[in-house]
């Protein structure tokens, strides 16, 4: 599949909200007092989720028939490496130090139910908080990309978007309930984001979609990015469809109208580099900008994220890419000499 346009710049800038929260926590010491629309975390956090959907959805339509086994050999190199680095350091760290970095906290790590993991204070807790987000992603690729195949694209449309409803009715019904720290993390309150990223790619299939976003993505563009900032002011645990909905139409506006100055600025050099190693820096920040010394947290954490991507992220994603293409020549050559 041809490289979308843009979708890095968005990564960017979904890390640098939740490096921007997670700085201010490290470096000041304290949450926010009465400034609570300062924790841009879950914002930056609910932006990957769209784009997760979005591009995932996206790569699979563009396949000639969806494998599902290649999809979840690439899921498993690109993702899982730079993970279970981060939670074997820990683990090793606590050896050194005979300090609790990592404790039953893990167990929820490693089978992805860190989101229904009960919170708490200790540090293990806290270092693989984090986590919840990425045990949602995988909770989310467990269960879409099966339905995309079952349900074909025009069934699938609607199925994402009535669960997405679902989803976000109950959220509202129960918002007292889940608008706090870790209740805010179950997937039964924020899979609808996903949903709509995966809503936003069936509707980029059809070529009128398409046509109107290029002519008006631009208008669209400016439009939406103030309602985006009201969100961000807004709402600082639960995020509302709302919010996702604007992002996903944010990212469609600029991806469609490449020559744009949004989609130019999005495309920015420094931008789409952070968004490259936006993978790695999330994962290692919640370890390495919460040590003794948090300002020398801050300073090491790019050079930590860029040897984690150079050295286990890069070299893992081409070796599943490499071990996915053996397996399908083996696989072609296998039915060639199968008897009729």
């Amino acid at each position: 599949m041809d490289r979308i346009p843009t979708l890095d710049g968005w990564r960017g800038i979904a890390i640098l909200l939740v490096l921007v929260a997670h700085l201010q926590i490290s470096l000041l010491g304290h949450l926010y007092g009465d400034y609570h629309w300062m924790d841009f975390g879950q914002h930056g956090v609910n932006l990957f989720f769209v784009l997760s959907g979005y591009l995932i959805t996206s790569r699979l339509l563009g396949e000639n028939k969806i494998d599902l086994k290649a999809f979840y050999l690439r899921r498993f190199f690109r993702l899982m490496p730079c993970a279970w680095t981060y939670l074997l350091t820990l683990a090793i760290a606590s050896v050194i130090a005979h300090t609790a970095f990592i404790g039953r906290d893990a167990w929820s790590c490693l089978f992805f139910f860190r989101n229904y993991y009960p919170a708490g204070e200790t540090a293990s807790n806290f270092r693989t908080g984090h986590f919840w987000s990425l045990s949602l992603e995988e909770q989310f690729y467990l269960v879409w990309p099966p339905v995309l195949v079952l349900a074909g694209r025009a069934r699938a449309v609607w199925i994402a978007a009535i669960a997405a409803a679902g989803c976000a009715i109950f959220r509202f019904l129960h918002w007292q309930s889940y608008n706090q720290v870790f209740r805010d993390q179950r997937s039964e309150v924020r899979f609808d984001a996903l949903l709509v990223g995966c809503i936003f790619a069936l509707l980029m299939q059809s070529p009128r979609v398409r046509a109107w976003f290029q002519q008006y993505g631009t208008i669209l563009f400016w439009i939406l990015v103030p309602v985006l900032i009201w969100h961000l002011y807004r709402y600082e645990w639960l995020i509302p469809l709302s919010e996702s909905l604007t992002m996903a139409a944010l990212i469609v506006s600029t991806s469609q109208a490449p020559s744009s100055f949004p989609a130019r600025a999005l495309e920015w050099k420094h931008l789409k580099f952070l968004g490259l190693i936006s993978y790695s820096l999330y994962v290692w920040q919640q370890g390495v900008l919460f040590i003794t010394w948090p300002w020398m947290g801050a300073l090491f954490l790019p050079l930590v994220a860029i040897l984690s991507f150079g050295l286990i992220e890069r070299p893992c994603i081409a070796f599943g890419s490499r071990f996915v293409k053996r397996l399908a020549v083996a696989d072609a050559a296998r039915n060639s000499s199968a008897p009729a």
